[in-house]
Order: C-alpha cells, then sequence, then structure tokens
C-alpha cells in the first residue's frame, strides 16, 4: 500500500464513521485498538473498540445526523505492514468548530488493512 491508498482508505473510514456504520467500525478497528483522546486542558481519555462500537451503535440507533467529514491530510506514509496517517479534522458539533489532531496507525494484519491506535488532540 503507498500513501496515497492509505490516505483513500482513511478518507473511506472518516465516511462510514461519522455515517454511523456499525459492520464497518467492528471490521476496521483492530480488536486491540486504543483512542487516546487529549482535551485542550491536558486531560487524558481512552477509548477500546468495544467503547467505540457502543458509541456508533448509540449513534446509529438514535438516528443522528452524521459528522463532518472534513479533513486535511498531512502526511501519510506506509512501511511493509504499518502505515501512519497524520490529518486535522473539524467536525463542527452542534454547529460550532470543533478541530481536532488526529493521528492513526494502520497495520495489515488477518488478512486486511485494520486501525491499531488512534489519537486525537483538541486544538481550541
Amino acid at each position: 500500500m503507498d500513501s496515497k491508498k492509505l490516505i483513500e482508505l482513511t478518507k473511506q473510514l472518516i465516511y462510514e464513521a461519522t455515517h454511523f456504520n456499525v459492520p464497518y467500525v467492528m471490521q476496521i478497528y483492530a480488536d486491540n485498538l486504543l483512542i487516546v483522546k487529549v482535551d485542550k486542558d491536558g486531560v487524558v481519555d481512552t477509548m477500546n473498540k468495544e467503547q467505540l462500537v457502543n458509541f456508533v451503535r448509540g449513534n446509529s440507533e438514535a438516528k443522528a445526523t452524521p459528522f463532518s467529514t472534513k479533513a486535511d491530510f498531512h502526511y501519510a506514509v506506509c512501511d511493509g505492514n504499518m502505515g501512519m496517517v497524520v490529518m486535522t479534522r473539524d467536525l463542527e458539533l452542534n454547529g460550532k468548530s470543533d478541530p481536532k489532531f488526529f493521528t492513526l496507525i494502520w497495520e495489515y494484519s488477518s488478512g486486511r488493512w485494520q486501525v491499531v491506535k488512534e489519537s486525537c488532540v483538541e486544538l481550541n
């Protein structure tokens, strides 16, 4: 996989996750997923795959409005079975700008690319 294809895969992930596609989320995120979120005050929160799937499922069942898919890609690299994507996203929650800096770590495992780690840092 090259950097361009990794960005395309990440764009698909953003679309499917922000539109609350539970089966897609369950297969694209690795079982050992770790998401680390850091807010503007430096407070750290983590989420695992089960928590993420429950969040996505809850939004799907509530028929929530999909989140923004806006993303600015800053860097992508793929080296063998590992890849990394660095981007800024403005999630525009509740009509308000909510820019965040994301890093996704991808791994080719079990015959497919999966996100194994993700970090998210609030910018404002």
